[in-house]
């Protein structure tokens, strides 16, 4: 009894067995040496493709038996969804049944019998229809190794993922638990010959009633528990049937992406003609503020900085032309301020003597000449505006406004700091009135200037006005200045920024999004050209810069190519 309840604890990992020998032998698989492959690879699912000036379609015969479509613009290369795709198959009308976006599926038991199934497709995407011819040859081994093959990948897909092996190790353990729980314990061997339920068995078996009756309801369990787990395991294995290859890097240094993956990556393309554009050099800057709309708060006199009423402003706290931002209590030697004392004192000496001479004056009107009046009142105004001004100096302090409106940029004070004259406390920039300078060092490249542009390291653009250029040169190079007509929410001073400046000299080329120009393996500059529904060759190019968004292709590409536009980086990494 014991061997039995090993063998129904056991039942689980012996139907799980399979599962890792195959994902095993798939490994060991992909690891073999095919050799030079050629373009789609030999290990790809059969396909055929068509196009036209409309539509561009892929068919791929699948694991499952089933023909998938799928349906892009061939222009573009952007899927067409919810199109009405007919196929005519050996003179019979099939209609291709939506699978998910821009993918189709018929399926007909012609596709799993070995030879050349000639297809035409009729495909109606809005107001545009059009007719395209298919032949796609199915060989005999693909026909028998369909299953067995989708299986592999499916497996080797899963090999890939470690949460997927994690979960697969967990479901082994708690159906090993399940069976070693559900199966009854043994008893003792005296016990067990004379217990009610041994006697029960042996009159049962005395009876001879049918296997499924005399079946323990442990046994029952056991077995119920190992059929939901290989069903389990074995849902999303049968639920992968559209056919999945894996994109890859050809002998010939082209590169192979199925349709499925080129819908993950967005890849986008576009028929390139030539064209004229106007030559454009590049220059280093960095964003600046617009002097008339900035400011620098300096202190005027040595003194100690003392908060204004409410605290010092904070950086990004929005401020008026006026507001007052701090003071500064002047700070003075001893000996200076005996001085000071020493002149506020004779001026207030001064003071009581010219009020009572305006008054002695003022009295004698008609008899004093009212000249003398007013040059005496004269002289009193000016005692006092001389006392005014001596006396902040030894009790007074002194007002720090802002000189703009606009955000506080920098804040280098803090209360009770001593400060230097002309020492620099406050930044003020408005942040909607920003400038970018750059330099040129071949001044001769920018001598007429059409328009610019600039960006960021982020690739964020910045529309540029031209202001104005330095007649001084500055480290052996021509300032040029620049207003940025619509500065972006969260630009900061001093960001580095690449400017491209139009010049009015034009030249020749084909026109592309800079994204579309990467970097090679090797170094030089390429794009990718797509002879092919699922074939990209990449060609090395000379280009030019035109805008922060565009550049000129001047040699390396023909008129009427269809080049990658979006996802071109994506695909440079395909190895």
């Amino acid at each position: 009894m014991i061997r039995a309840i090993r063998r129904r604890g056991l039942a689980v990992a012996a139907l799980l067995l399979p599962l890792i020998a195959i994902t095993r032998l798939a490994l060991a698989h992909e690891g073999e040496d095919h050799g030079d492959a050629p373009a789609p690879p030999a290990s790809a699912a059969p396909r055929a493709e068509a196009r036209s000036d409309l539509f561009e379609v892929v068919t791929v015969l699948g694991p499952d038996g089933r023909l998938w479509i799928y349906l892009d613009r061939f222009a573009s290369t952007a899927p067409i969804d919810n199109a009405s795709v007919q196929v005519n198959l050996d003179g019979r009308e099939l209609t291709a049944e939506r699978a998910s976006e821009a993918v189709y599926v018929i399926a007909d038991p012609a596709f799993a019998q070995p030879g050349t199934r000639d297809l035409v497709l009729t495909v109606t995407a809005g107001d545009d229809m059009d007719l395209l011819p298919v032949s796609l040859a199915v060989l005999a081994s693909a026909v028998a190794t369909a299953g067995s093959s989708g299986l592999r990948d499916r497996a080797m897909a899963a090999l890939r993922e470690p949460i997927l092996w994690g979960l697969a190790t967990g479901l082994l353990l708690i159906g090993f638990l399940i069976g070693r729980a559900a199966a009854p314990r043994p008893l003792p061997p005296e016990v067990e010959k004379n217990t009610p339920a041994t006697i029960g068995i042996r009159l049962a078996a005395e009876a001879a009633p049918t296997k499924a009756a005399t079946a323990p309801p442990a046994a029952r369990r056991v077995r119920t528990s190992t059929m939901a787990l290989a069903l389990l395991l074995g849902a999303p294995f049968a639920a992968m049937a559209q056919p999945m290859d894996q994109p890859r890097r050809q002998p010939d240094g082209s590169v192979f992406v199925p349709k499925p993956t080129q819908r993950l990556l967005g890849v986008r393309t576009v028929l390139v003609d030539r064209t004229e554009a106007p030559v454009s050099v590049q220059l280093v800057g960095q964003v600046i503020p617009d002097p008339n709309a900035s400011g620098r708060v300096q202190a005027s006199e040595a003194g100690r900085i003392e908060p204004p009423e409410g605290g010092f402003p904070t950086l990004g706290q929005r401020v008026a032309r006026g507001d007052v931002l701090g003071f500064v209590v002047p700070i003075m030697a001893a000996q200076d301020r005996v001085g000071v004392r020493a002149n506020i004192a004779e001026l207030d000496a001064l003071i009581v003597i010219g009020e009572a001479r305006v008054r002695r004056l003022t009295a004698l009107t008609g008899t004093v000449a009212a000249r003398e009046i007013s040059d005496a009142r004269a002289d009193l105004e000016g005692l006092r505006q001389r006392r005014a001004a001596n006396l902040p100096a030894v009790t007074g302090r002194e007002p720090i406004v802002a000189p703009s409106a606009g955000l506080i940029s920098v804040v280098r004070v803090a209360a009770g700091q001593v400060i230097q004259a002309q020492e620099p406390l406050f930044d003020i920039v408005d942040p909607g009135r920003l400038w970018v300078e750059a330099v040129a060092f071949d001044a001769a490249a920018v001598a007429e200037i059409t328009g610019a542009d600039a960006v960021t390291s982020g690739g964020q653009r910045l529309p540029l006005a031209f202001v104005g250029r330095g007649l001084s040169l500055r480290q052996q190079a021509v300032p040029l200045q620049f207003r940025i007509t619509e500065a972006p929410a969260g630009l900061s001073v001093g960001t580095p920024v690449t400017v491209t400046v139009q010049t009015p000299r034009r030249a020749g080329g084909i026109v592309l999004p800079a994204a579309a120009v990467v970097r090679s393996a090797d170094g030089p500059q390429v794009v990718f050209e797509m002879p092919g529904a699922e074939r990209f060759v990449p060609r090395p190019v000379r280009v030019q810069p035109l805008d922060g968004r565009q550049v000129l292709v001047t040699a390396g590409l023909e008129r009427g190519a269809r080049v990658v536009t979006e996802a071109a980086s994506l695909i440079a990494q395909v190895r």
